[in-house]
């Protein structure tokens, strides 16, 4: 899942984010989150080594997905 990844795009199904990462206090776009397709799941690899995976389904990703257009309206 993490070889050959871009800073923007790794596949059709894949992305890399520039985020924060506040427990290592690095600067903005220090870290990376990879978001993946697999099927029916949106898969957010937090540390890009699939250590930490935060699988949502539809029903997941729709929620988060209006909690986000909420926000940033």
């Amino acid at each position: 899942m993490t070889e050959n990844t871009t800073a923007n795009v790794s596949c059709e199904n894949s992305r890399t984010i520039p985020v924060n990462c506040v427990p290592h206090r690095g600067t903005r776009g220090f870290a990376t989150l990879m978001v993946d397709k697999h099927g029916e799941e949106i898969v957010l690899d937090v540390q890009v080594t699939g250590g930490c995976l935060i699988i949502l389904d539809e029903v997941a990703a729709t929620a988060l997905f209006d909690i986000l257009g909420t926000w940033l309206a």
